[in-house]
This record gives structure tokens, C-alpha cells and sequence, in this order.
């Protein structure tokens, strides 16, 4: 069906769906591969990969304000030039009555190809019946995030640095790290040269608390990336919902610790295949979880269980 090959990787969301539901992520890495040819793919893998694609409101939220903010420092480091604020929200704006209208028309079923810069919403595709100050609350937190971005010191810093102090944007890497022989990808929102060492800045925009995990990875990744110790490695957490920051050190013992829950997570993934070496999985292998409340938000809940 498809000419790429399903290599195994690590990643941050990989092992929380792992650890969420077995059978979610089957069809999530397995069950829906190759099902972006919508006219190669059969039936149940084409509703597979486009079910894995939805996003939730919440997921909207953080992914718009992320690409805003994208957009906006990467124009910001190659001309000099801050957008301005209205413009920003402006373009958002635009941007997400447009993906507004599509989701809800269903046009992602349509899409031939990747649907990487698609918006395919949990909400329209399960008729959740959504409140529209539900719809207008969210657009206004995206609003609110913004805002507080512009006034974030993070922002004010960038503007005084030379350019080659940014070192990336937006980076998704896939990373060979001395500890694992298996990919690890890794993505930073931002990295900045800070002084002897290294700023990576995570925007949030939710409310729930962040896992540490994630920081130490990013921190595992400098650490080899750069050639730089742990101690000259600083991830900055910004909440731009709350408008709140956080600053994460972490020692080698451990970073440490977390090569080590990642090896275990690789492995426990691994010795669910059917050949580890080809990366090849069978479907039963993967249970469904039994907590009922991760099925009520499901991606793959109008599936699931008419597969067996």
C-alpha cells in the first residue's frame, strides 16, 4: 500500500498513548499507516488515519496559537520585523473561521495526502453539540495567549538578540542519542543561546500540569545535540494561558532516570510486536484499556469495536 516503511521511533506522545490505551495505539502507529492514499488505502485503514487526525478543541487551540507564534518569530529572525499585534490576531482570526468551516463540513475525508495542516475537529466529526460560547471561549483564550506572548520577556529578549543567537523554531528532529539504538524524536518550540549555555522555551496553553519527562527530554537532547552539560541547559516553560513561567534544571542523576524510563518504554513497546526487527504489529496483541472514560474521548471510538 505504501512505499515508506514503518520504522520504529520514540517519542514523548508515543509513550503516553502507549500508556493510555494498547489498542489506541495500534491504530494510531500501526492500524492507520499508509492510509493518507485515500485511493490505495482500504476502507478501515483510511477511516483509521483520518480518525487519528482529530483534534479536540482544546488540541485546536494549542496548535493555532503555536503556528501564530511560528510564524511570528520566523519573520521576526529573517527580517527585523515584528507583526503587529492586530495583525496577528487578525490572521488568526481568519485562520481558524476558515478551519471552523472546513471541519465542520467534513472536508478533511476528502483530503488526498497528509493531513498534516488539516483541521479535522473530535467535535464535528462526533456531533458532540458543542456550545457556541464554548466555540467563543476558546477563540478568545487563543486571542488571550497571543496577547500575553507579546508581552512575554521571552519575546522581548529575542528582539535584542543576533540572529544566530536563535537557534531553531519550530524544530522537529529525529535524533540518534548515545543511550538508545532506536530514533528518538525530539521537537523544540524554541531554542536560544543564553549566555555559556542554551535556552529551550515550551509555550503551553493549557491548564493541566506539564510532565517533567518531556523537559528532561528536550534537556537529553541539548545535552548531545549541542555538546553541552546539564548545567548550561535551561528549559523556560511559558503558560500563556496563565501568563506564568517556569524555569526547569535538571541534574545527570536524572537525566539518568530518564534514559532509563525510556529504554523500559522501549522495550515494553517493542515486545508487543509481532517482529520487533520490522517493526510489524498484530492488532489483537493490543487490548483495549478498561477505563471507560478514555473510550468517551476517543478518536477511534465509531470503530473500535466493529474491529476484531
Amino acid at each position: 500500500m505504501s512505499d515508506f516503511k514503518n520504522n520504529f521511533s520514540w517519542s514523548m506522545s508515543r509513550d503516553s498513548l502507549f500508556r493510555e490505551c494498547k489498542r489506541k495505539y495500534y491504530y494510531n502507529y500501526y492500524g492507520s499507516w499508509g492510509g493518507w492514499e485515500r485511493d490505495r488505502a482500504d476502507k478501515v485503514t483510511r477511516t483509521l488515519y483520518v480518525l487519528k487526525n482529530l483534534q479536540n478543541i482544546h488540541m485546536w487551540k494549542g496548535s493555532t496559537v503555536h503556528w501564530e507564534i511560528e510564524r511570528i518569530l520566523k519573520q521576526l529572525v529573517s527580517t527585523g520585523k515584528l507583526t503587529p499585534e492586530d495583525r496577528s490576531a487578525q490572521r488568526v482570526t481568519e485562520l481558524m473561521r476558515e478551519d471552523f468551516r472546513s471541519s465542520r463540513e467534513g472536508l478533511y475525508w476528502n483530503k488526498q495526502g497528509s493531513m498534516k495542516n488539516e483541521t479535522a475537529l473530535f467535535e464535528h466529526e462526533y456531533k458532540t453539540n458543542t456550545p457556541n460560547e464554548t466555540w467563543k471561549q476558546n477563540y478568545d483564550d487563543v486571542i488571550m495567549c497571543l496577547q500575553n506572548f507579546y508581552n512575554s520577556d521571552v519575546l522581548k529578549r529575542i528582539e535584542k538578540l543576533p540572529k544566530k543567537a536563535v537557534i531553531s523554531i519550530e524544530s522537529m528532529t529525529a535524533a540518534s542519542l548515545s543511550f538508545t539504538p532506536e530514533i528518538i524524536f525530539v521537537k523544540l518550540d524554541l531554542a536560544l543561546e543564553s549566555g555559556d549555555g542554551i535556552e529551550i522555551v515550551d509555550w503551553k496553553t493549557g491548564k493541566a500540569k506539564s510532565d517533567e519527562l518531556q523537559f528532561r527530554v528536550y534537556t537529553l537532547f541539548a545535552n548531545e545535540e549541542y555538546d553541552l552539560p546539564p548545567d548550561e541547559i535551561t528549559v523556560t516553560e511559558v503558560n500563556l494561558m496563565s501568563n506564568e513561567s517556569f524555569n526547569h534544571n535538571f541534574s545527570p542523576r536524572e537525566l539518568i532516570e530518564s534514559q532509563e524510563y525510556i529504554n523500559k518504554s522501549i522495550d515494553a513497546m517493542k515486545n508487543m510486536l509481532k517482529d520487533p526487527e520490522e517493526n510489524t504489529a498484530v492488532m489483537t496483541d493490543f487490548p483495549r484499556t478498561e477505563n471507560e472514560r478514555i473510550c468517551e474521548s476517543c478518536n477511534f471510538k465509531k470503530i473500535c469495536f466493529d474491529l476484531d
